[in-house]
């Protein structure tokens, strides 16, 4: 390769001097190859590194063809130029990064399982295993990765001499067409095979959480934050717990108590309001005079079920049909028409022709959607 990897020996090296070697015009602006760079190219389910070469901002880093190339806006006013990372996002892919490398060691070193899959979002990172897990072995393989955090261990980014004799965890079956195998060793704890940036020590990792787990083809999928983005988190979340504490009034550790309150009070007032709710429609029902011909009512406090429920008790009141309808003209009309005497299939597409929208249902009862206006709908049962 015509560029010296610098990330791969030193990732916390932020700022760098370099000679621009070969330079191409590209549809987004161009492309740059450095005889020597510290911006990672997007690989192993990390993406690329953003900065500065010269007066350049990166836009893109990728391996085309085994030459590394930096997408920039513009071309740099000179050919030896002064690079700077965005090492502000470079520390917090290398906190997550290497925050799923003991995660996933602790997993393999406590369940044997291995990591089959690994992402590194802008938000957020998750990382396959190929095997099942409880609550319980979740938390103590979190333990163990945090504790390699409390321990600062060092970590060595290195190619062995004899990769045949080195033990190590590997994400992918290709390496066995890999020429040269780098390993990333955080000492007494873990050893990888891994192609990104790391830290120099666990320590600042900061903090491994595991934020959701999941069932995924036969193993698990975890999104887990490390570092600033798990302080982040963590303080999205405090600011949401404190919010909901303040309207239930309960402390923030006993929101669950209080949710379960006002669940309570909830279920026991859905119980009082459908009492006045059937309180309601029988004194509705009563002011109803009998008749042989067609009853249509409009009321738009009703839902589906009162509606059902109305019209069960309202086809006593006749002879013919009695329809209820709930809605207004813009929105349209949800309706049931029942009938104790008259066969209603036989006139559901009389009804749909004459209402528009919608109805099926048996003989005794239609359900339906009306398009038709409140005034046409009177017509129709007048």
């Amino acid at each position: 390769m015509k560029t010296e990897k610098l990330y791969e020996t030193d990732g916390m090296l932020h700022t760098f001097r370099a000679n621009i070697i070969e330079t191409k015009q590209t549809e987004k602006g161009f492309a740059l190859m450095l005889d020597r760079t510290a911006f990672f190219p997007e690989g192993g389910g990390q993406t690329a590194d953003k900065g500065m070469i010269g007066n350049a901002k990166v836009l893109d880093v990728q391996i085309v063809d085994g030459e590394i190339w930096h997408d920039t806006d513009i071309l740099p006013e000179t050919e030896t130029v002064d690079c700077t990372l965005d090492f502000d996002e470079r520390f917090r892919k290398m906190q997550n990064h290497l925050g799923e490398h003991l995660l996933c060691g602790a997993i393999h070193k406590l369940y044997g399982y291995e990591n089959v899959g690994f992402h590194l979002g802008a938000d957020y990172m998750t990382f396959d295993i190929s095997g099942p897990m409880t609550a319980e072995q979740i938390y103590e393989a979190e333990k163990l990765a945090n504790r390699a955090v409390a321990e600062d261990a060092p970590v060595r980014c290195y190619v062995p001499e004899d990769i045949s004799a080195l033990e190590y965890r590997a994400k992918s079956e290709k390496l066995e067409a890999v020429a040269e195998i780098r390993i990333v060793e955080v000492k007494g704890f873990d050893r990888c095979a891994c192609c990104a940036p790391h830290l120099d020590r666990a320590g600042k990792v900061g903090l491994i959480k595991i934020v959701d787990a999941m069932k995924y083809k036969g193993g698990m999928r975890f999104s887990a934050l490390c570092g600033f983005d798990a302080l982040a988190d963590y303080d999205r979340r405090l600011t949401e717990i404190r919010r909901v504490s303040a309207l239930l009034s309960a402390k923030p550790h006993e929101i669950a108590l209080g949710v379960e309150a006002k669940l309570a009070e909830l279920g026991e007032a859905k119980k009082q309001i459908g009492a006045l709710k059937r309180e309601l429609s029988a004194l509705k029902l009563a002011v109803i005079e009998e008749t042989d011909g067609n009853i249509c009512i409009f009321d738009d406090t009703m839902d589906g079920n009162a509606l059902r429920e109305f019209a069960t008790n309202g086809v006593k009141k006749t002879s013919a049909i009695f329809a209820v309808f709930s809605g207004n003209d813009e929105t349209g009309y949800q309706f049931v028409i029942a009938s104790a005497t008259i066969p209603l299939k036989a006139k559901v597409q009389d009804i749909r022709a004459a209402l528009g929208g919608k109805c099926g249902g048996s003989d005794k009862m239609l359900f339906g959607h009306a398009d038709a206006s409140k005034d046409a709908i009177l017509t129709y049962f007048g």
